[in-house]
């Protein structure tokens, strides 16, 4: 029933987005007389984005776009009025005589920041420029930051995880998540387009930001305290995600570009078998298990049946394919349509689609483990010590779809939609050695397809009341799939003496293993916003209802050679895969395929969430304040099958139920328009999330280890305060200086167990843990010192923080930073704007964190008998972007990625003594250069 229902929804919102898409026409409704032209500073001549520009008397206007253009058709008469606002700058009122059907006005407008205050804008506000976006997040209760859509088109990022990280405190890991304020991704929470997106990850409650195009965000904001009317299940960033609203003029946007990354340039590449639409981001038919294979293999015991599901249940094509490597290909078309009907009312639609094909090739990474540094011998005890070889595909298809109706200036509805799709086509191929009691020189190559897919579709509405009240809503819908086909893990080993002995050793087959897992998460919301004045005072309050529903069930199968006399398994070993997998080695009564799945790694899950919140907004004179407190009704139930046997059935839940109040109180002092003084107080949740509460093994071969649940896991509990200081010299100008303090009781830390001879990570509760760190933003432009057209960009951030466990825990050290804070983060940019050039360099560098914890064999930490923490060190980026428009219609631009193109390397540091002192050595855990890379680009705007 569940999956018709999402199946139905899906297939309804996909029909109407096409119909209406189709027989809205883009200028049925236009009269034949139009105002067009720019709006610049009248000092800087940079274009301006934000101005609203209106026809006097009418109510009827425009806002500029991120080229400064505006357009305003259906003027009737031989003349006009236009009155051109923008916060900080003069108002400006021009009257023109029509002599045509386009009539060109452009306007210069002169800086007025004294009046900064007193300026009224009767449009609704826009986050999607520089200007806009400072504004916003002057007007804002909370301590924020933000990015807007200009801001994005002047850096060369592709994604969003790119672009967050130009947030001052925000790092990304593992390319995809972010790290907020030092604190791990799991104390961040997402919300795009106003509701809550489902993880499309295995292990983690993260939301992995590469699966958004930067191209689709209209802005995007970081809230670093918490307030009312946001979700409580965040400490480190809140982040709100906005996609592109409908725009003021029709237009039709097509861009290609194209690139390389200089550690493949045209080298060779290789590439498992993949299906005729791994091009599209996802597989039709040729990894899958066949039509008809039985939902538990263990229970077939017919060997003919045996016989036939090991030759044709499976894709056998096992052929490692090589060639050149392609350049990057991406592609976008941007259709924009506006109709209005009279002054009051309009219908706009905006639909962008992006593709891009790129190339990844990554060659000579190290890849180790060790053991406990040997003090005697003063050197490292290898566990593994492997070389990889890693290429890589990655196709996206992104579409956004989005409709805005206006019925009148007070009354505006939305329809939202999002769809994503991410394909990676990955190749490992690794040797090396591993030490299990004995030496081991071993061959492991895996073929792995992952595809990743997310939907997400809002209506919403929003209606201005009288006497100031205003009412909103949002229903969402949001459907996440993650699919992984047909991984497959061929292993070959041979013991050794030495290192030495590995030119001579021929190894065998020791598994083949094929693993399948497809893990789908849909959910359903249903939110409501009130605000209400009261004099001098605000009331806002709203509730909010979500359901979400996760379904994961893997499956896993590896071969089995015991039919096999001994001399046939002998010389059948030492084969190359792509022969052992040959169809006249398969049968029943020779190689044939068993399953190896558990049960226990397969469940279901719903989470219910039930919230409502009330504020009030006061202003003293120079003191505003906003104060309310947030209920939220938390129940997650998850079922599985505890046993393991294929014909029997034990049915485990493991319910969560959680009622908690959430106060938070955000206040400002203004010591005049330009200066402002924050502070914020707020109580704060980390839930664990479904995976991290449930049984599931999943083997990570980069961690060459297993990745389990803990379900005995407890939520944490954070106290949150905020102090920050905000300037506002000029117009797009700031400056904030702040402090922040967080207390964690019961935080939840990433940590291992020792399986013998392999580790297997999972999640435990410490004790308790605090955080304290320093931000610093600043914008500037550098007119000041003749430079016109420059702007430059600082953000830094300190972080210290500190993690206790309780007594008598196996940890590394009882005291030391929570997983993935950094000491510092560093972004600077330089920005230059002027006549149609953009250029930017930009800088990013991230302090030393943990990545991987360490564990001691003691009780009594003794630094003698510890595995150290895992570090990722410091590293130097450097982007540089270009863009030139031609004219009105043509944007070409350019970029260099990671200019520097340091390696990326892991280190651990560990110490024993000797002699009466303490000593410490360096040894790395992985290294690897990913090389820069270099993109090309072209912009075509048909009006």
């Amino acid at each position: 029933m569940t999956k018709k229902l999402s199946r139905g929804l899906t297939a309804t919102t996909l029909l109407l987005s096409l119909l209406l898409f189709f027989i809205l026409p883009a200028r049925a409704l236009d009269p034949p007389r139009k105002v067009e032209g720019h709006a610049r500073d009248a000092v800087t001549s940079e274009p301006l984005v934000g101005v609203t520009v209106l026809l006097k008397g009418t109510g009827r206007g425009a806002v500029t776009d991120a080229r400064g253009y505006y357009c305003i058709g259906g003027i009737a008469g031989d003349s006009c009025t236009l009155v051109v606002r923008c916060v900080s700058y003069k108002t400006v009122e021009l009257t023109r005589g029509l002599t045509g059907e386009i009539t060109r006005v452009d306007v210069a407008l002169e800086s007025n920041v004294t009046t900064m205050d007193e300026v009224v804008v009767s449009t609704r506000a826009r986050r999607n420029t520089e200007t806009g976006m400072i504004r916003a997040i002057r007007e804002m209760y909370q301590v924020a930051s933000g990015v807007s859509a200009a801001q994005i088109a002047g850096t060369p990022d592709r994604l969003a995880s790119e672009v967050i990280r130009r947030v001052s405190g925000v790092t990304i890991i593992d390319d995809r998540f972010i790290i907020a304020r030092g604190l791990a991704p799991r104390y961040n929470a997402t919300w795009i387009n106003g509701m809550t997106l489902p993880g499309t990850e295995n292990d983690g409650r993260a939301f992995p930001f590469d699966l958004v195009p930067g191209s689709q965000i209209d802005n995007l904001i970081v809230y670093k305290s918490p307030s009312p009317e946001i979700p409580a299940d965040f400490s480190g960033a809140f982040v709100r995600v906005t996609s592109k609203d409908v725009p003021d003029e029709n237009r039709v946007e097509v861009s290609y570009a194209t690139g390389i990354n200089t550690r493949a340039r045209f080298k060779p590449t290789r590439s498992n078998p993949g299906s005729a639409t791994d091009f599209l981001g996802f597989d039709a038919s040729k990894r899958p298990l066949s039509a008809g294979f039985p939902a538990r293999l263990g229970t077939v015991n017919d060997p003919g049946e045996i016989d036939r599901l090991t030759r044709e249940g499976f894709n056998n094509d096992w052929r490692v394919k090589q060639s050149a490597t392609l350049p990057d290909q991406r592609l976008s078309l941007v259709v924009a349509r506006r109709v209005e009907r009279g002054s009051a009312r309009s219908l706009g639609n905006i639909t962008a689609i992006t593709y891009s094909y790129t190339f990844k090739r990554v060659e000579g990474m190290k890849n180790a483990r060790y053991g406990i540094y040997s003090a005697a011998a003063d050197a490292p005890v290898y566990l593994d010590d492997y070389t990889d070889n890693q290429y890589s595909r990655d196709a996206r298809v992104g579409i956004m779809h989005n409709w805005a109706l206006r019925l009148s200036p007070r009354h505006r509805l939305e329809w939202k939609n999002l769809f994503n799709i991410l394909g990676t086509n990955r190749l490992t191929e690794r040797t090396g050695i591993k030490d299990m009691s004995s030496m081991y020189y071993r061959e492991q190559t895996e073929m792995r397809y992952t595809s990743r897919v997310a939907y997400a579709g809002q209506f919403s509405g929003r209606h201005e009341l009288a006497a100031g009240r205003l009412l909103s809503w949002e229903a969402g819908y949001s459907r996440a799939t993650r699919d992984e086909p047909d991984r497959r893990i061929i292993t070959y080993h041979e013991g050794i003496g030495s290192p030495a002995d590995i030119p001579a050793v021929v190894p065998v087959n020791e598994s083949i293993t094929r693993y399948f897992q497809h893990a789908r998460d849909h959910g359903i919301s249903l939110a409501v916003n009130y605000r209400h004045p009261l004099g001098a005072t605000t009331l806002k309050t709203g509730l909010l209802g979500e359901y979400r529903d996760r379904e994961h069930a893997p499956r896993e199968f590896i071969y089995r050679y015991d039919k096999l006399t001994h001399e046939e398994r002998q010389a059948y070993l030492r084969l190359p895969f792509e022969e052992m997998l040959d169809a006249r080695y398969l049968g029943a009564d020779k190689v044939y395929i068993d399953e190896i799945t558990r049960k226990t790694n397969a469940y279901t899950a719903t989470v219910r969430l039930a919230a409502a919140y009330a504020a009030v907004e006061r202003a003293w004179g120079k003191v505003n304040l906003y104060a309310g407190a947030r209920l939220e009704y938390y129940h997650a139930r998850l079922s599985r099958d505890r046993s393991d046997a294929p014909g029997l059935t034990l049915e485990t839940r493991r319910d969560e139920r959680h009622v908690g109040l959430f106060p938070s109180v955000n206040a400002s002092y203004a010591f005049s328009p330009r200066h402002l003084l924050r502070a914020a107080y707020g109580r704060s949740i980390n839930r664990p999330e479904l995976r991290e509460v449930s049984p599931t093994v999943y083997y990570d071969f980069d961690l060459f280890s297993e990745i389990a649940g803990n379900e005995h896991l407890r939520h944490a509990a954070i106290d949150n305060v905020d102090l920050r200081y905000e300037c506002y010299p000029a117009a797009g100008e700031s400056l904030s200086l702040g402090i922040f303090y967080k207390r964690f009781k019961n935080p939840i830390e990433w940590t291992f167990i020792d399986m013998g001879g392999s580790l297997r990570y999972n999640y435990e509760n410490a004790a308790r843990a605090v955080a304290l760190g320093v931000e610093l933003d600043a914008r500037r432009r550098l007119d000041g010192i003749g430079l016109p057209g420059f702007t430059a960009v600082l953000n830094l951030a300190w972080i210290k923080s500190n993690v206790r466990f309780r007594p008598g825990e196996i940890v590394s050290e009882p005291d030391r930073a929570m997983q993935g804070q950094s000491p510092y983060v560093v972004n600077a940019g330089l920005f230059y704007r002027r006549d149609g050039l953009q250029l930017s360099l930009l800088y990013n560098r991230v302090g030393k964190r943990i990545v991987g914890l360490g564990k001691s064999n003691s009780i009594q930490p003794d630094i003698n008998t510890l595995v150290p923490d895992s570090y990722e060190m410091p590293r130097d980026l450097l982007d540089f972007s270009v863009r030139k428009t031609l004219g009105r219609r043509v944007e070409l631009r350019g970029a260099v990625k990671d200019i520097l193109a340091s390696a990326v390397v892991y280190k651990q540091f560990p110490r024993f003594t000797s002699g009466g002192a303490v000593h410490e050595r360096t040894q790395i855990t992985r290294k690897y250069t990913p090389g820069s890379s270099l993109s090309l680009g072209l912009t075509i705007t048909i009006d």
